[in-house]
Order: structure tokens, then sequence, then C-alpha cells
């Protein structure tokens, strides 16, 4: 390999670096807010392009979202300690990753807030997967300092109008969701 091709690898890896900086958490390892909204977002413009059905030789034409939220989180913080909560956080992106597919988008919104955008998927479907997450993660032992720490999540799910959804409407919907 010669000198200018080695220095264009290190600067693609420095490139894939500051991505992953911009784009992924760093504690749970998945989408962050601005990484989450970028991919979901390169999704819909893609599906509102007309060459993307020509291209393809079946059409997404079903897309939810799932929002949800660790239930008593707070409580969990002051109880545990914040390291406690990490560790939470970070069994609750597994159990997430765990229940979805490569195709799906998983992020964390914010906080113990988590949003997951299921490409293919109806409202019924996505709602067996948010039961499959919610669980798992009730099921899940997590251990902190020889205490089990008990997780339990609040799910809402959205379907995508692509006639009159924006991104922001669609994960709004879902957020609402969730309170219901």
């Amino acid at each position: 390999m010669d000198e200018e091709a080695k220095k264009i690898k290190a600067l693609e890896k420095k490139i894939a670096k500051l991505r992953d900086l911009v784009y992924i958490d760093e504690l749970t390892r998945i989408f962050n807010r601005r990484g989450f909204l970028n991919a979901t977002e390169k999704v819909l413009s893609a599906m509102k392009k007309e060459g993307f059905r020509k291209r393809r030789k079946f059409f997404i034409s079903d897309i939810s979202a799932i929002f949800f939220d660790i239930d008593d989180f707070k409580k969990i913080n002051d109880k545990y300690q914040h390291d406690a909560g990490d560790v939470v956080l970070r069994v609750v992106a597994t159990k997430t990753n765990e229940n979805t597919r490569k195709s799906d988008i998983v992020g964390r919104w914010g906080g113990e807030e988590f949003v997951v955008v299921l490409l293919g998927a109806n409202k019924k479907n996505a709602e067996r997967v948010a039961d499959k997450i919610r669980k798992d993660i009730e099921d899940a032992t997590v251990s902190y300092k020889n205490k089990n720490i008990k997780i339990t999540a609040s799910f809402g799910v959205a379907e995508f109008d692509s006639e009159a959804d924006t991104l922001s409407k669609f994960i709004a919907r879902a957020d609402k969701a969730m309170y219901k």
C-alpha cells in the first residue's frame, strides 16, 4: 500500500469515528436522536421518490413506529445511583436490538426514551414486536452491586400515513399513544 493510500485509509477511519460521535449514543451503542432522525428521514425520502418504486421488485408500503420509555427510571437512579441507570439503559437497548431486524431503525430518543421504526410492518405487527420487547425487558434481570433491579416500560405504536405524516408527526403520534 503506497503512502497516499495509507493516508486515505487513516482519514476514512477518522471520518467513521466522527460519524459515530455524531450519530451513535455512546452509552447504548444505538442511534442517538440525531442519528435516528437522519436514518429514518433517508428511508422516508427514498420512498417518496418516484424512481424508488420502479427500481424495487417489491415496495415497502407499511412503516410503523414504537415509542417507549422505562417506567420510574428516576427512582432507579435515585435508589441505585446513575451507574445502575446506565446498566439499565444498556440492557434495554440490547433487548430492543434482540427483538428487531437489521433493517429496522433503533434509537435512544433521550433520557430513558427509545424509538424504533419498523420497515414493512403495519400497526398490528408493530404491536406484536412492542409486546415482545416489553416482555423481554420485564423478564430481564439487571444486577447491580448484588441487587436485582426490576424494569418495566410503557409503549406506544403508530403507523406511518404517507399522505398526512411528516417524520415529526409520525413519532409524536407514537409518543402520544404511549400515554394511552
